[in-house]
């Protein structure tokens, strides 16, 4: 199982329209789970300037597929939504390009990864620390906003319409464990076990791919917050590693600061 982080732009129409149309397109690619959606951001077009600015996301995916076999998923998603290739980098309804595929570093005539601009545009490097903000290169780069001078964010646009992560099921589902759960109202005012936000940080921290059953905690699902039972998976591969480093993590006694205002002690 690979993780890989998506690119999508698009300049052209109803922007978030498109954004949206084109997550619930990679929600459907076989054999790979979508995991969560960046924020889309308006940004100034780069390189060539005289067009529409763009509104900007990353997706992030776990796949089994190969990375051209995903390109090629990504390229139909394109022409399914009304891409048009023409003048390059010029104005599109929708753009799709693979930033990072796992710890693989490939350069061909159809693809080249990690995207060789990745750094230098702040409308790439934004969304994508939004979803991963301690994101390594392949090479060990730490992706930061420094440098990332191409492509300007100019506002937030606020979250893209995301149903396909909610509703999406995890590639090959039997090859997924769980290794946490908990119970709680699915209405994010109502509250939910704040243990599962723990283990699922030491996951992100571990670059340990994972997916919720039946979808985060924390997602806006239903006002009436109905008692729902989350399961935190991981591929059956990391279960091991994710279980040891959660009980270690849940392990320790938090710490809370000696005075709180009370009276010194004695």
């Amino acid at each position: 199982m690979t993780t890989a982080y998506i690119g999508l732009g698009s300049n052209e129409g109803d922007r978030l329209a498109s954004l949206a149309a084109a997550v619930e397109a990679l929600s459907e690619i076989p054999d790979t789970h979508l995991e969560r959606v960046s924020h889309a951001y308006e940004s100034e077009p780069a390189y060539v300037e005289n067009q529409p600015k763009f509104a900007n996301a990353v997706a992030e995916v776990t796949t089994t597929l190969e990375s051209s076999q995903l390109l090629s998923y990504l390229q139909q998603i394109e022409e399914s939504l009304g891409r048009v290739r023409g003048l390059d980098k010029g104005p599109r309804t929708i753009d799709l390009d693979i930033l990072v595929f796992g710890d693989e570093e490939l350069v061909s005539d159809a693809l080249t990864i990690p995207h060789p601009h990745l750094l230098e545009r702040e409308f790439v490097v934004v969304p994508l620390l939004d979803i991963a903000p301690r994101l390594h290169l392949p090479d060990g780069t730490l992706v930061t906003r420094e440098g990332a001078t191409v492509g300007e964010i100019v506002g937030d646009l606020g979250p893209v319409a995301d149903l396909g992560v909610v509703r999406n099921d995890p590639a090959l589902v039997s090859d997924w464990v769980e290794v946490a759960r908990c119970d709680g109202g699915n209405d994010v005012t109502s509250g939910w076990d704040a243990a599962i936000s723990i283990q699922r940080q030491v996951l992100e921290d571990a670059n340990i791919p994972f997916a919720f059953d039946p979808y985060p905690p924390d997602a806006a699902m239903d006002p009436w917050g109905m008692p729902v039972t989350y399961r935190l998976l991981v591929p059956a591969e990391y279960a091991d590693k994710a279980n040891a480093m959660i009980a270690e993590a849940m392990s320790v006694e938090p710490e809370f600061p000696e005075d709180l205002g009370g009276p010194a002690p004695e």
